[in-house]
């Protein structure tokens, strides 16, 4: 039997949760709590295998709580439900030790399984969280430069190969003379292509096109 324990501050969705696994032949609700610092209280008495923690606990954000939990009991499964996919909220949480991230509006059959599949040792992931994962892997698996022309891409600016070199170096903060000895070009050159940069994006300073360039690839 599948030993569950539920974190969470909403009674209806608590409730909701507890009627649905106890629908099932091998998994029950060992506990619940509505914040985190009651649910770290109730671990040694229930001993769950397994601990669905809202993200969003009353008292201790479900992060910090899963942090200490994993540090305690770190054969306790915890698999985080939010009700959206936010980049930073989904790193933090794995970042935390997180054994699955889901999202509440996940179909019944779904959540049954992803319990399953946890208990069993494996990541469990909603589709749309697995989705943003992926793409932080693809854009940290990119280069610097194609990053920057991706990004380019992605707010409508059409930049040449040559212009994204100078670009690229740009954003690093190399000076026209560096740009002009990295790329065998004479400074007059850069600075004519530097002029072609800042009437493509409508700015008109370095400054404000080294700023621009770093914010669209942060």
């Amino acid at each position: 039997m599948i030993k569950v324990m539920l974190i969470e501050d909403q009674r209806l969705f608590r409730e909701g949760i507890k009627a649905l696994i106890q629908r099932t032949d091998d998994i029950q609700v060992v506990g619940m709590a509505d914040s985190g610092k009651a649910a770290i209280e109730l671990i040694d008495k229930k001993q769950p295998d397994i601990i669905l923690m809202d993200i969003n606990s009353s008292d201790v954000d479900g992060i910090r709580t899963t942090r200490v939990i994993k540090k305690t009991y770190p054969d306790v499964k915890v698999i985080m439900l939010s009700q959206h996919a936010k980049e930073d909220l989904v790193l933090q949480g794995i970042s935390a030790g997180v054994d699955g991230f889901l999202l509440k509006r996940l179909f019944a059959d779904s959540l049954v399984r992803s319990i399953r599949d946890a208990y069993r040792g494996e990541t469990v992931l909603s589709g749309y969280v697995a989705r943003v994962i992926v793409e932080r892997i693809r854009e940290l698996t990119l280069d610097k430069k194609e990053l920057l022309e991706g990004s380019l891409k992605n707010q409508g600016y059409q930049f040449t190969n040559r212009e994204i070199d100078i670009a690229y170096l740009l954003a690093e903060g190399n000076t026209n003379k560096q740009i002009a000895v990295k790329l065998f070009l004479g400074e007059g050159t850069v600075k004519n292509y530097i002029s072609q940069i800042y009437a493509k994006l409508g700015i008109h300073s370095r400054k404000d096109t080294v700023s621009f360039f770093r914010n669209i690839t942060k």
